[in-house]
């Protein structure tokens, strides 16, 4: 596959001119189609005025406006960081940002999304339900990080599927990367770990295999720890879990890597 269109999360936080940074980098890296996309908030009822309350029209063209100035900055920043041209679009929403994010990214092949620091109220959520309902492969950018990624890749290989689409998904970055390890956690998971080096080794990927035997804490942890030991800026891996909950279980890895990484995660579609 190749990254010919990608979707990049264009929130009003932090990172979000780092963000814009990975994402051009990316377009012009594999000749894509980069589309921002902001999603305002609908208007809300406080809830001290509970259900069915009455909000008057001034009040929501109020919230409103107030949307509208935060787009504003935005979308100036966007087009000061990515600039205009048929190569780069900009789009705005209004309504449930995971919903519509998620809806968006079906016909991207890449999504840029922000992976907020451990303990933040609202991007966890919104990653998680990304992670789970785009449909395409999600790029977590933890804040700070921008510009080049991909030159040492560490892929997490149990033998599922989850690890197999991701390790797909992947391509475009694992075949340009100067190093790529395939690291399996456990004896389970290194049943199979040859065989997958084999198959990435047939696409063009000069990969590495390695066993962590006995992997000391949780499957996450060890995981953001081998990528720190390789000196990996992306780590691949699958997400696992159940949709409707969007509670992600992979021995706690995948919820675990969502909240504590401090480099780009590229999760499966």
């Amino acid at each position: 596959m190749a990254y010919r269109t990608i979707l990049v999360e264009a929130a009003d936080d932090g990172a979000l001119k780092a963000r814009l940074q990975t994402a051009c980098a990316l377009a012009g890296r594999f000749d894509a189609v980069l589309i921002g996309l902001h999603v305002m908030p609908a208007p809300y009822v406080p809830v001290a005025l509970g259900d069915g309350a009455y909000l008057a029209p001034e009040l929501i063209e109020t919230q409103r406006a107030a949307n509208r100035q935060i787009k504003d900055k935005v979308q100036a920043v966007f087009r000061s960081v990515c600039g205009a041209g048929e190569s780069v679009v900009w789009e705005e929403a209004e309504g449930d940002p995971g919903r519509l994010i998620a809806a968006a990214a079906r016909t991207a092949d890449l999504l840029l999304a922000r992976q907020a620091k451990a303990g933040s109220a609202d991007a966890p959520d919104l990653l998680d339900q990304l992670v789970t309902a785009a449909g395409v492969p999600v790029l977590a950018l933890p804040a700070g990080v921008h510009g080049h990624l991909g030159h040492t890749a560490v892929i997490a290989w149990n033998g599922s599927c989850e690890a197999t689409r991701a390790a797909h998904d992947a391509l475009p970055f694992l075949r340009a990367a100067d190093r790529v390890i395939l690291c399996a956690v456990g004896g389970a998971a290194a049943a199979s770990l040859e065989a997958a080096a084999a198959m990435l080794k047939r696409h063009g990927v000069a990969v590495e295999s390695h066993e962590v035997d006995k992997p000391d804490g949780d499957a996450g942890a060890v995981l953001l720890a081998q990528a720190a030991a390789h000196g990996a800026d992306l780590l691949v891996m699958g997400a696992y879990g159940h949709t409707r909950l969007r509670e992600l279980v992979f021995g706690g890895a995948t919820r675990h890597v969502l909240r504590e990484t401090t480099l780009p995660v590229l999760f499966g579609s």
